[in-house]
């Protein structure tokens, strides 16, 4: 019987952004996977958000404006400009609050999960400053027992002392753990920590090829809800 459900964040709670961001969230992965040396996440997020600065200014530049209404001259070109205008103007990166958005149906499933009584816990690569962004722009703080940062454990993804850190201190089995994520890396912890099931979810920077050693993949988090595997 499942009673800790443990969630990794960035593409399995919260949605990545740009593409440089997934970029840069399967860069962290593959980097952990193949080395022992942990880089905390935020920092190399930081290094593709100087990328992402490059680009806000070629995209916000006159030059690339003037490019996209040329689009004007096509039919339908007026609609397709502006769509397009726009989607520029929302590559900003200013405001990191701004950007951070949450899956759809994140909130309702953990609401329904914690009434139900189980233990839930996240575990992420970022930094505590990054997740507290997340957790308390969506007040999801209170839903969670346990919230594991690259800055406040000694381990890491895919590492089984990771799991075992968090087994101890919900004092729960991994028979009685489910791990879900959106990242071969989430699975591999899963299945190096032994515990029951694994879960893929479609929602971020992973593809049924990279999550086909879970036991199941979900579209999303909102799937899990009367699930059989949370039997």
């Amino acid at each position: 019987m499942v009673k800790l459900i443990v969630f990794d964040k960035d593409g399995t709670l919260m949605e990545l952004g740009s593409v440089i961001v997934k970029l840069a969230d399967d860069l962290i992965n593959e980097f952990s996977s193949r080395s022992n040396v942990h880089v905390p996440k935020s920092e190399i997020k930081d290094a593709f958000g100087m990328v992402d600065d490059k680009l806000d200014m070629v995209m916000k530049s006159n030059t690339a404006k003037s490019i996209v209404n040329r689009l004007r001259v096509l039919p339908n070109g007026d609609k397709m400009a502006d769509w397009t205008l726009g989607e520029m103007e929302h590559l900003s990166t200013d405001n990191e609050v701004d950007d951070i958005e949450i899956i759809t149906g994140v909130p309702e499933t953990l609401k329904q999960l914690k009434e139900r009584g189980y233990k839930l816990a996240i575990v992420s690569a970022d930094d505590t400053l990054s997740m507290d962004l997340f957790v308390d722009k969506y007040e999801l703080r209170d839903y969670f027992d346990l919230i594991v940062t690259s800055d406040n454990s000694v381990h890491q993804k895919p590492q089984k002392g990771l799991m075992d850190e968090i087994l101890e201190k919900l004092e729960v089995t991994r028979e009685e753990t489910l791990m879900v994520g959106d990242t071969e890396m989430d699975i591999m912890l899963g299945r190096n920590s032994s515990v029951y099931k694994t879960v893929g979810v479609l929602s971020g920077s992973g593809d049924r090829q990279d999550l086909r050693d879970a036991d199941i993949v979900l579209d999303s988090v909102a799937d899990l809800i009367d699930n059989e595997i949370l039997e």
